[in-house]
């Protein structure tokens, strides 16, 4: 009776990584764990993963957490994460942890408490988070190419709209190995494009 979905999105011809594999592993909470291969965006790809699920198995766990092919999870990080939203009301739509990156990019967001105000001027929390199922079938995960690089923070906005918040998880953190061929990694002119997007889209319609 696993309690969670894991979903790694995959380019063709990638693979999940042996750290990711082995750091992953190491949780106690029974979870089921696929992959979804294709040249599409990162939430087409937990998209296709979710149908081919529900069609497996007809029904999904109540908990999803996506995870990249190439981070290095904290130990008990599936456990920890589920273990508080689990206790939390259900407006509270996932629970995420501190990340860094490592490598072309060096940085940390720490696991702050939610502040709305906060993702409204930028996104702080992964999508290496753990949503209620119900949240990603009432919400509706965002797979416009035109929010391509920010993706993840339209659909955290797009959340709030729907009323569902996120509590975070200090005790627990993930590290991501970034190159500079990775989509956070792009050029400024493309991210303000993209910003302005995400703006006129999503944070707009929070205030009218």
């Amino acid at each position: 009776n696993p309690k969670i979905l894991v979903l790694t999105p995959l380019l063709l011809k990638h693979k999940i990584s042996k750290i990711t594999k082995k750091t992953t592993k190491r949780n106690n909470v029974p979870f089921y764990w696929i992959s979804s291969s294709n040249n599409q965006n990162i939430p087409k790809n937990h998209l296709d993963g979710i149908e081919w699920f529900k069609k497996k198995f007809q029904k999904l766990p109540p908990y999803i957490q996506f995870i990249d092919r190439d981070i290095e999870a904290g130990r008990g990080l599936l456990d920890k994460l589920y273990k508080k939203i689990d206790k939390q009301p259900n407006n509270v739509g996932y629970c995420y942890a501190t990340f860094r990156f490592k490598g072309y990019i060096n940085h940390e967001f720490p696991a702050i408490p939610f502040d709305i105000n906060k993702l409204i001027r930028s996104n702080y929390i992964s999508s290496n988070s753990l949503f209620r199922s119900s949240v990603i079938k009432n919400v509706g995960l965002v797979t416009d190419d035109k929010y391509m690089r920010l993706l993840d923070w339209a659909f955290l906005l797009k959340c709030f709209r729907h009323g569902y918040i996120g509590v975070s998880c200090p005790t627990v953190y993930f590290t991501a190995y970034s190159s500079k061929d990775d989509i956070s990694a792009g050029d400024t002119n493309d991210y303000q494009l993209k910003y302005k997007r995400i703006f006129d889209d999503f944070i707009k319609p929070l205030f009218s």
